[in-house]
């Protein structure tokens, strides 16, 4: 008999997704509409929901017949399915659906049609979720999510350290028998600092047995030669986190880091590199430090980096006024650090646009702004399991490759339907305005 799960009570279901998969989620928004939805429920027919009651949330106003398909492919559904694939489907689709319902319902409901026809054409042929794409060429490990910094466009370190929220060894283990040894460049990298690990050198122990270009995105403030040598070693590629050259202003955004301390790690790691663009800065830009943008230039160049990337911080669209009102002053900035960064034979990586204001080609990295192959080139493993989109921390979320293998989740029905949108005027809601620069 099957176990389906469209006839578990909605509650208590999402009670075990709460205190389980999604430990690392904050659904207390969730959890206080289906509450009221549930109460609702219960004063009109007498009973707790179940699961079949509520799916209808999810499908809107479609037509009845294609409301009618979904629901008895739905209901052949059993309970594996849901842990494995349907949270994480009904999960991303809850949070897209929010999207749309803050600007316009026909774009809802015309999405919610593209999306549900979607899905029971890659459900109907097993075929089209089996393309055995290639593995991608790009991995991204979140070894922890604990980090030593509370920065103030992050704010992760404002947090006790949680070793329960470090990666485990043994996951590390599976992965570096199953994706990396298929993979052309690994990166250190998520919301946490990797080089806090009690017992870093272990895990690089583990990744460093595969043939891959090891990367780490890292804000270069602990105070352990050893590490860093270990890393240089391992002929790694050093992404280094900083948004400003004035020990003022670089401690008022990395709050709990001393600039001495992290500029005498940054000489250290200038003086024993290979070559110059095995150590590049990533720098936030931020209203705070829009003037420091220049500064950059010449701590890289006083310290033998490479180059630089800026990226942009990300908000809300309402909260990025300041763009729009310092574009000019901005781009003439820009304009000098391109220029100084040629001076002095440094790769300076600029976005092509702040919000809608594109910024001059001539000077500026295409970014993913309106086109992107990130779905197919690479993942973002977090330090439980789940697998996201990019590097760019998108919420969306493959499935938990603890539960299920990394094969079928790469070519599974979650990455399928985010594929078939990215690249439209559906496309996630996170990734608009998108700052990965190419």
């Amino acid at each position: 008999m099957i176990d389906k799960f469209m006839l578990n009570h909605a509650k208590e279901t999402f009670q075990t997704v709460y205190n389980s998969y999604f430990k690392r989620y904050d659904l207390s928004k969730e959890w206080a509409q289906l509450s009221k939805i549930s109460d609702d429920f219960k004063k009109k027919l007498g009973r707790e929901p179940f699961m079949y009651d509520l799916i209808g949330e999810l499908l809107g106003d479609l037509d009845e017949l294609l409301k009618k398909k979904i629901l008895d492919l739905l209901y052949q559904k059993d309970n594996t399915w849901f842990n494995n694939t349907g949270q994480y489907l009904f999960y991303n689709l809850s949070q897209w659906m929010h999207y749309f319902k803050t600007t316009n319902k026909i774009s809802l409901n015309n999405f919610l049609c593209l999306w549900w026809s979607r899905f029971l054409e890659f459900e109907s042929d097993a075929e089209k979720l089996i393309k055995n794409f290639p593995f991608p060429r790009k991995v991204l490990l979140e070894l922890t999510n604990n980090c030593n910094l509370n920065c103030i466009m992050c704010g992760i370190g404002k947090n006790r350290y949680d070793p329960n929220k470090n990666m485990s060894l043994d996951l590390l283990q599976s992965l570096s028998e199953e994706v990396l040894p298929q993979t052309k460049l690994i990166r250190l990298n998520g919301l946490g600092e990797s080089t806090i690990l009690p017992n870093f050198i272990e895990y690089l122990n583990i990744i460093s047995d595969s043939p891959a270009q090891l990367e780490i995105v890292t804000n270069l403030t602990v105070a352990n030669v050893n590490i860093w040598d270990k890393l240089l070693e391992n002929s790694t590629n050093f992404l280094i986190s900083c948004d400003s050259a004035t020990p003022k202003v670089y401690e008022s955004i990395r709050r709990g880091a001393s600039y001495f301390g992290f500029k005498n790690n940054l000489r250290y790691i200038g003086a024993n590199i290979s070559n110059p663009l095995q150590g590049q800065i990533i720098f936030t830009l931020m209203e705070c430090n829009i003037n420091e943008i220049i500064n950059m230039v010449e701590l890289a160049a006083e310290m033998g980096l490479g180059g630089i990337i800026v990226n942009v911080v990300k908000l809300d669209t309402a909260q990025c006024r300041w763009m729009e009102q310092k574009a000019d002053q901005i781009v003439e900035l820009f304009q000098k650090a391109h220029d100084l960064a040629t001076s002095y034979n440094i790769s300076l990586k600029l976005p092509d646009h702040l919000g809608e204001i594109p910024v001059n080609k001539k000077i500026a990295n295409i970014s993913c702004h309106r086109h992107c192959n990130n779905p197919w080139e690479e993942v973002y493993i977090r330090y439980n399991g789940d697998l996201t989109v990019c590097n760019m921390l998108n919420p969306y979320i493959y499935g938990n490759c603890q539960y299920k293998n990394f094969a079928e989740l790469w070519n599974g029905i979650n990455v399928q339907l985010f594929r078939s949108f990215v690249n439209t005027e559906y496309r996630h809601y996170y990734c608009r305005e998108c700052y990965y620069l190419i």
